[in-house]
């Protein structure tokens, strides 16, 4: 006998980490989606340097978290795995759809940019397509377009926006193969995008945000 597996709905607390003017002044805001392993109150630091100059950040939690070796220690964060993946996707971008209303009723400014960092391309990508709000620019750092990015729902959402597609020249987890499938797949479906790339490893390069932001 197979066991069946079953779904159900709960409600759950989350969290998300601000730096930089408080909503009620904020001007230009910053939506940042950590890798996996991470915390948002520690890859938030990243972008202290747009927040001292004027930007609002906003550093979503991924659902899950985990000791990041054994069972105590340093705790980190993920989006999703590959287990149950389309209850995750759909949970997270809930989670996302949620954190941008409660931004928007505390008075957060419209189109918002978006950052996805490693693991957060992916997330940052599926709820540019699954969700319920909009973004001036969409920046896909240092990780892996989704190759099973829902086009159905979410071609609009990458061509009518600024794609920017950034990654290091000596980042161990990406491969020329990488960046070649997520070119590929954009253009396949028709999104511009800018390719942005910066001396250095699996991380926030300051000035290459810098040009993007102000372009």
């Amino acid at each position: 006998m197979r066991p069946e597996s079953h779904s159900i709905e709960v409600v759950k607390t989350a969290r998300y980490v601000s730096m930089g003017p408080p909503m009620t002044e904020a001007t230009d805001l910053l939506i940042v989606l950590h890798g996996y392993g991470q915390l948002p109150s520690f890859f938030i630091q990243k972008f202290e340097f747009l927040a001292t100059a004027g930007w609002t950040i906003i550093a979503p939690e991924g659902p899950h978290r985990f000791y990041l070796d054994g069972t105590s220690g340093r705790v980190g964060a993920s989006w999703m795995t590959k287990e149950d993946r389309e209850n995750d996707i759909a949970n997270y971008v809930s989670y996302l759809d949620a954190v941008m209303t409660n931004l928007h009723e505390k008075g957060a400014p419209a189109d918002p940019v978006l950052l996805g960092f490693s693991q957060g391309v992916a997330t940052a990508s599926r709820w540019a397509a699954l969700g319920r709000h909009s973004f001036s620019k969409i920046i896909l750092w240092a990780g892996v377009f989704p190759p099973d990015y829902p086009w159905e729902n979410g071609c609009d959402a990458l061509q009518n926006n600024k794609i920017h597609i950034v990654q290091g020249t000596q980042d161990p987890f990406l491969k020329d193969m990488d960046t070649d499938q997520t070119r590929l797949i954009l253009q396949t479906n028709g999104v511009d995008f800018n390719m942005h790339s910066f001396e250095g490893g699996h991380d926030i390069h300051a000035d290459s945000l810098k040009s993007i932001l102000d372009h």
